[in-house]
């Protein structure tokens, strides 16, 4: 095992992140976890996960300790007015560690997270790879989104289904 498999905690380390770009992705895990944990405005943490790779719209609430990717974060899009409340987790990417992939190749993957205009998201909600959450949708505190969430729908559970729409 590498110095830079053990560093990374078994993820793989990406194409992007090969050779010089190690620094940037060192960089970008520090920017990330000063962006969770400090004490910030939001405006401040807005602009440390764009500096991160993030596309973030106009007038977006990132609340404290929000985890969005820290290894494919340019996967993620947050359009115009969205709300995403404290200590939730957006994901983009799912790698396995090194032992278990060859039993599980396949489910490996990177796939976009798309948040659309003037939704929200509630308290430790999380958002799996691959998914889009609709514009003015609500996602209800503690929710696992598996499944894309339509426009002005509010979704709440483990898995998140449809409980209305509006």
């Amino acid at each position: 095992m590498s110095f830079f498999q053990r560093f990374w905690g078994q993820i793989p380390i990406s194409e992007k992140s090969k050779g010089l770009k190690i620094f940037r992705a060192f960089f970008n895990r520090v920017l990330h976890q000063f962006a969770r944990l400090v004490p910030l405005t939001p405006g401040l943490r807005v602009f440390i996960h764009r500096l991160r790779g993030v596309k973030i719209g106009k007038n977006v609430f990132i609340g404290t300790d929000v985890f969005i990717d820290d290894a494919e974060p340019d996967l993620v899009i947050i359009e115009d007015e969205v709300t995403i409340i404290a200590q939730t987790t957006i994901l983009a990417h799912s790698y396995y560690p090194f032992h278990l992939q060859r039993f599980l190749t396949s489910a490996s993957q990177k796939k976009g997270v798309r948040l659309e205009k003037g939704c929200y998201l509630g308290l430790r909600s999380t958002v799996l790879p691959g998914i889009v959450i609709g514009s003015n949708a609500i996602v209800a505190a503690g929710s696992v989104v598996t499944k894309d969430v339509k426009p002005g729908t509010l979704v709440a559970g483990v898995p998140a289904k449809q409980i209305k729409r509006f």
